[in-house]
């Protein structure tokens, strides 16, 4: 290969990111840096989830499993860069990890299969060799989870013997160490919420807080010891919440699907770990009364791929994940229509809410949004806090600061209203409202 800096920047799918690239094409950030005749591998970032990157010449091809969309990312461009002026860099080695091997051998495969097109079907046989495959595959991937929930588990248990106050002290060291062990055994949904711990302690009554989040991840723990007679969409809610994901494609093409018109009824953005921000859409089926969920993930400064405009309708199918209480959904297709949009549902007391919420939570107890409508209500400020009332004088307190909260009730003026927001099991969080027939959004991302 002929490396020279203009033709490893042309692999780049933007200059913004081969521009990039040069900020990580330096040997003393990496953790590690490997390769053979064949490919060059890195690991890069935080020490105990770092990203895995890997470089095939053949192509070449380029691999990370950092969350940005668009490939290859500057971690490969910057490794192939680093490479061409600098491979003494690398340690040359002929056993390759496990996660290059793997990838190397995919992609033979895929090189040596027979091309198919777009419409044409597998062979049943095909077929079982795929789904046995996969059996074998999401086998092992349990087995290292149960492995790493039965450590979980004694140290829950001895958590819970000696109280919570033993865990004040401790140092960032110490959670780091715990949620790897978790990444080792394939619980990254699990090492996720153990390193959002530290943060979680400082809150005010963060007793309470703390010992909410580690009872459900003990119910993780026990669920999974139970996992075999539990129902399959149950035990999909399970796999994703303790760090197994499913593929966008195998929702598109094997996803339960729904046509609709659909209203973009709220949107929220937060914050993740190592400067992610992770997008939730809300969309309300016209017909179909059905709440969904576009997640979306933009990685640094990057934007997001889809933009969704609030108050707006789509005409679209979408393709739901598996769950027992389907609520995240990816578009397969979709159109603006302009169109006035009727809100055929919403619960006009929150007495049919609950009952509601509570049915959801029986079908999947670690849910963790539940989004609605609530008809005829009315925000007010008492005692200090801002709540919802309903026509039988019931109340909802609200998820709101003083901004939110004081634009809420203004835009009421005292008289019942639409309002749309999602309910997280204690504060209902205000996203939008439609007055005299008006959508008005109240929490709008710039």
């Amino acid at each position: 290969m002929n490396l020279t800096p203009e033709k490893i920047f042309s692999y780049a799918p933007d200059s913004g990111t081969a521009q990039r690239s040069k900020s990580v094409a330096h040997a003393q950030i990496w953790h590690t840096l490997e390769g053979n005749g064949r490919a060059i591998w890195g690991t890069y970032g935080y020490v105990a989830d770092p990203f895995k990157v890997q470089v095939d010449f053949q192509g070449p091809a380029f691999r990370c499993s950092c969350p940005v969309r668009r490939k290859p990312c500057k971690h490969g461009i910057g490794l192939l860069l680093l490479f061409s002026k600098n491979n003494d860099s690398f340690s040359v080695v002929t056993d390759p990890p496990d996660w290059v091997n793997s990838w190397i051998e995919k992609r033979d495969e895929q090189a040596n299969q027979k091309p198919k097109t777009k419409n044409q079907k597998r062979s049943p046989e095909e077929e079982a060799a795929l789904a046995e495959k996969r059996k074998e595959a999401r086998k092992k991937r349990l087995f290292q989870m149960d492995e790493g929930l039965s450590e979980l588990e004694s140290w829950l248990t001895d958590l819970f013997r000696q109280g919570l106050a033993t865990l004040e002290g401790h140092s960032q060291e110490y959670w780091q160490n715990l949620a790897a062990r978790m990444v080792d055994a394939k619980l990254g949904g699990i090492a996720r919420r153990i390193r959002q711990f530290p943060l979680l302690m400082r809150a005010e009554n963060w007793h309470e807080k703390l010992l909410t989040e580690l009872g459900d991840i003990y119910l993780i723990v026990k669920g999974f010891q139970n996992i075999q007679q539990l129902p399959e969409p149950l035990q999909d809610d399970l796999l994703n919440l303790s760090g197994m994901n499913f593929k966008k494609g195998d929702v598109l093409e094997e996803g339960d699907t729904l046509q609709d018109h659909w209203l973009v009824a709220g949107q929220t953005e937060t914050e993740e770990e190592g400067n992610l921000t992770a997008r939730r859409t809300w969309l309300v089926g016209e017909e179909s009364r059905k709440n969904v969920l576009l997640l979306d993930f933009a990685w640094g400064d990057n934007t997001y791929e889809t933009s969704y405009k609030l108050g707006t309708v789509l005409s679209g199918e979408v393709a739901f994940y598996p769950s027992a209480y389907p609520q995240r959904a990816l578009c397969k297709q979709f159109e603006y229509v302009d169109r006035p949009f009727d809100l055929k549902n919403g619960y006009t007391n929150f007495s049919a809410f609950a009952d509601d919420y509570a049915a959801a939570l029986s079908a999947n107890p670690w849910l963790s949004f539940f989004p609605a409508f609530l008809k005829n209500t009315i925000p007010v400020y008492q005692n200090d806090n801002f709540v919802l009332i309903d026509r039988q004088n019931k109340e909802l307190q609200l998820l709101a600061d003083e901004d939110l909260g004081w634009k809420t009730v203004a835009i009421s003026g005292g008289h019942p209203f639409s309002l749309f927001g999602v309910w997280n099991g204690r504060v209902f969080q205000p996203l939008s409202a439609v007055v005299d027939g008006q959508f008005r959004p109240l929490v709008v991302n710039e």
